[in-house]
């Protein structure tokens, strides 16, 4: 008996000092530093590691994993929140290896199409308040849609003007002899990026026609990147002259300085999306509940406003200067669909084996 009465005071003393530390945050830096003092004693007693720990695999870019940390850190002190950048498919790869005893508790991020490939692994969300997303967004109790994110071309304005060449309109407009060793886009077996454009060319031409297509276009390539973000990287740094990437990354790069101008195709902008979910088994953790509504509540507004604009929640703000708000989206049937992302990939052999 008096061990647990000793526990639950030093959970009460542990809770009155962070309270006192984020009440003197901004105050006196004197009683901060003996705050801090005392939480230290507290920690190297051994007793401070009985915080709840809850795990988030991530697969967002650095910036907006450290944005989410940070407000993790602010938000949740009686909590320790382990934020884990992890690519999408390493990610699905874990959850479909380790299931519910994957060390991760949130899984944020990750491509929607692994998400219902493997919705079984995921908790049931029914309890969360959805009214915040759009009408249709979401097609699933197990998992959310997280960002809606389009793709474009982005163009070098400098050296098109200065080698006076037209700015392409169409998918058939990238095969023009003058833009051979221009373009980079991303290889649809390693990016969603990739793939939001070949499954667009597959809906348009039908399957065929473009693969016919992409191996026309190969000889118009500087290169097929790994990564998304890699056509954009090769345009600043001067390798190439288009770039087959996402919008919100030219859009960046805009605002960063650089020349350039967001082309959407006549037949739209190709676009994907993400989602997010608790790993079943783990939705009991008190911890893991209070992370997960406030990422649904507070930082997904943030997210979208700061970070990544295409509208997937009502009344979403956007804060990020020159990002086009007039797109058209392209046909992107089974863009959720993972046998048909299996079967694209497969064939996408015949392109770049």
């Amino acid at each position: 008996m008096n061990d647990i009465l000793g526990v639950e005071m030093f959970k009460k003393m542990r809770y009155n000092l962070f309270v006192n530390i984020k009440f003197v945050r901004k105050g006196n830096t004197k009683m901060k530093k003996i705050l801090l003092l005392l939480m230290g004693a507290f920690l190297l007693t051994g007793c401070g590691s009985d915080r709840e720990k809850v795990v988030i695999y991530s697969s967002m870019e650095e910036e907006r994993n450290q944005a989410l940390k940070e407000q993790l850190e602010e938000k949740f002190e009686l909590y320790d929140v382990v934020v884990q950048a992890v690519a999408t498919g390493n990610s699905a790869a874990k959850i479909k290896n380790e299931g519910s005893n994957i060390e991760a508790d949130i899984v944020l991020d990750l491509e929607t199409a692994h998400m219902a490939n493997l919705e079984d692994n995921f908790a049931l969300l029914s309890d969360f308040d959805t009214s915040m997303f759009l009408d249709g967004i979401n097609n699933s109790e197990n998992y959310f849609t997280w960002v809606k994110y389009t793709m474009n071309l982005i163009i070098d304005n400098k050296y098109f003007k200065e080698h006076n060449l037209s700015i392409p309109e169409t998918y058939e407009d990238l095969l023009k002899k003058e833009y051979k060793g221009l373009i980079a886009m991303p290889d649809p077996k390693t990016s969603g990026t990739g793939y939001g454009f070949f499954l667009n060319a597959v809906n348009i031409m039908g399957e065929d026609k473009a693969i016919e297509y992409f191996n026309k276009l190969k000889n118009n390539m500087r290169e097929f990147t790994t990564s998304g973000s890699g056509p954009t990287n090769l345009l600043k740094q001067g390798e190439i002259a288009i770039a087959m990437g996402m919008t919100n990354q030219g859009v960046e790069a805009i605002n960063a300085g650089y020349d350039y101008t967001i082309v959407e195709l006549k037949t739209g902008s190709p676009y994907n999306t993400t989602s997010f979910g608790i790993i079943k088994g783990h939705e009991d953790k008190a911890g893991v509940k209070e992370v997960f509504e406030w990422i649904l509540t507070d930082f997904s507004r943030y997210d979208k406003e700061h970070f990544m604009p295409d509208q997937v929640l009502k009344n979403q703000k956007i804060s990020v200067k020159n990002y086009p708000l007039d797109l058209t989206y392209a046909d992107m049937m089974g863009i959720d669909d993972m046998k048909v992302k299996e079967h694209l990939t497969k064939m996408w052999g015949k392109v770049n084996g």
